[in-house]
């Protein structure tokens, strides 16, 4: 049985604080605890949290010491530790560094069932490492036995976003959780996924397997390694295809045949639950080895088709509008036809719903918005009905999947803030998520966002000139004559609409830097239902 964050309340250090909020994640496990030291939400920080390998089920110890006043920032970390999987925030020194907990981090908290536990106010005699103590001692005693370990890895699996649930993040958890390093391979001993602990340990199973004299015989006695040092298991997967095994590498005493037995049982549920095809070598899985960042397999895969993988340089996805959501596999061969032409190298398949193609992008080819024009048109003649965003200049596969995750998250505001299009980009993908971080920060951020076009509100015919604004910006690309269209008034109305605004602002309504924060205004405004 997993320990919960309900169970920590109970441990002597604890017993003193109360629950701000977050009652709704009381249920969720944890298997470690982490201070947040440094707290100031800047593009490291971005970086750290988007990029890193979270995978969850943390508690994280602050006192928010380095922005004690900035409740936007507090707000902002709160929804970042969400989105990473962690479980829950243990909030130090309130009433000292930190004057108070704001009701926004509160209603914040509730909403996303993220447990803020806040210690006794006002008490400087408070330690972090009393609380650490305990908490992974009652991990270390849940963990050393066992029992558990299968339905407490599916329990936090279930937890994790959608595109986190993989064999690899199995083969991570099961690592931390049993701490031995694991490598998931096919019966030709070519390594699938691996997962190192700790994480820093230069365990390489494609190079270590092949050159063994001998391998461990399977649920035999493990081999040792450098004098006894490390032991290796061998754990076949019985019901999966190709004869799939599982090595564990501990180091020190070996693992017990019962916690070898149920980690072969967590990752072969994890195969045929989240990893159907995971051994087979078919195109889709190079896409989704992109998609997911897997070295290993990424470079398996790309040795047999004979696919540069470093020269990709540009990703299309197509993104079905009806409301099944998928993107018919009808639409695979027209983007094939279509692309084929202006790269060297094209590799495209289905992946979750949407058509994605990956290809070098030849210098002499045609620009993106032109083929992206055509692309649509073809699909549009097919009675296809969808959206195409080009992500160009992706230098690594690291920056292909941070791409997609955005598409993933952002496009649904994207097309709230630009309705009707059939073409995006990356940018505008990016911008759209920006956007939506402004609205999930609270009022005060909101308000701040759209007082340029407070001004304009502020005239007598102000809703009107704000539409005729939003669609100048937003939707005619500046163009006075597209607006007309738009509104259906003559284009003089739309000039003299734009010189009111010029009068009320003191500017051009498209002068630069001061057309940006129109810009984003009139998005922010779109998303709110405005």
């Amino acid at each position: 049985m997993s320990v919960t964050v309900a169970d920590l309340l109970k441990l002597p250090s604890l017993r003193s604080a109360r629950l701000a909020a977050g009652r709704g994640g009381l249920g969720k496990p944890i298997s470690s605890i982490s201070v947040l030291e440094y707290a100031d939400p800047n593009l490291l920080q971005d970086e750290l949290f988007r990029n890193n390998e979270f995978y969850g089920s943390e508690i994280v110890i602050t006192g928010f010491t380095s922005i004690p006043r900035d409740v936007e920032a507090q707000c902002a970390n709160i929804c970042r530790l969400a989105d990473a999987g962690e479980v829950g925030l243990i909030l130090f020194y309130v009433g000292i560094f930190m004057p108070r907990v704001d009701q926004a981090l509160i209603q914040l908290a509730d909403s996303l069932d993220f447990p803020l536990i806040v210690m006794p106010e006002k008490q400087m005699n408070q330690r972090y490492s009393e609380v650490i103590c305990e908490v992974m001692e009652a991990i270390f005693k849940d963990q050393n036995s066992a029992a558990g370990l299968v339905g407490d890895i599916l329990q936090r699996m279930s937890l994790l976003p959608e595109h986190q649930r993989t064999p690899d993040s199995v083969l991570r958890l099961l690592s931390d959780r049993i701490r031995a390093s694991a490598a998931l391979t096919d019966g030709n001993r070519h390594v699938l996924s691996a997962a190192n602990w700790p994480r820093t340990l230069e365990f390489r199973p494609e190079q270590l397997l092949p050159a063994l004299p001998a391998l461990p015989e399977p649920w035999g006695t493990p081999l040792e390694l450098e004098g006894g040092r490390f032991q290796l298991c061998r754990c076949p997967l019985s019901d999966t295809a190709s004869g799939m095994e599982l090595f564990l590498l501990k180091e020190g005493a070996p693992l017990s045949p019962e916690t070898a037995r149920q980690s072969a049982e967590v990752v072969r549920l994890a195969v045929n639950l989240w990893g159907r095809g995971h051994d087979r070598v078919v195109m889709s899985e190079l896409v989704r080895a992109i998609l997911r960042d897997e070295p290993l397999k990424m470079r398996r895969l790309a040795d047999i088709f004979r696919v540069d993988v470093a020269s990709i340089h540009s990703m299309w996805v197509l993104h079905g509008l009806r409301p099944q959501g998928d993107f018919p596999r009808d639409a695979l061969p027209l983007v094939m036809d279509c692309l084929s032409h202006a790269c060297g190298a094209l590799v495209a398949d289905a992946y979750e719903g949407d058509v994605v193609a990956f290809m070098d992008w030849l210098p002499e080819a045609a620009g993106a918005e032109a083929m992206a024009s055509a692309l649509c048109g073809q699909l549009e003649g097919a009675g296809l009905e969808g959206v195409v965003i080009t992500c160009q200049d992706l230098s690594t596969t690291a920056d292909v999947r941070r791409a997609y995750l955005a598409i993933q998250k952002a496009l649904p505001d994207a097309l709230r803030i630009w309705p009707g299009r059939r073409q995006y980009t990356l940018q505008e993908v990016e911008f759209a998520r920006s956007c939506r971080e402004t609205v999930s920060a609270g009022e005060a951020a909101v308000q701040r966002t759209l007082a340029p076009l407070e001004p304009v509100r502020a005239l007598r015919e102000g809703a009107e000139l704000v539409r005729t604004l939003q669609l100048y910006l937003l939707d005619a690309d500046r163009s006075v004559t597209r607006t007309a269209q738009l509104l259906f008034v003559h284009k003089n109305t739309v000039k003299y609409r734009l010189q009111q605004i010029h009068a009320r602002l003191g500017h051009p309504p498209s002068k630069l830097p001061e057309a940006f924060g129109l810009y984003t205004a009139c998005a922010v405004e779109r998303l709110l239902g405005g």
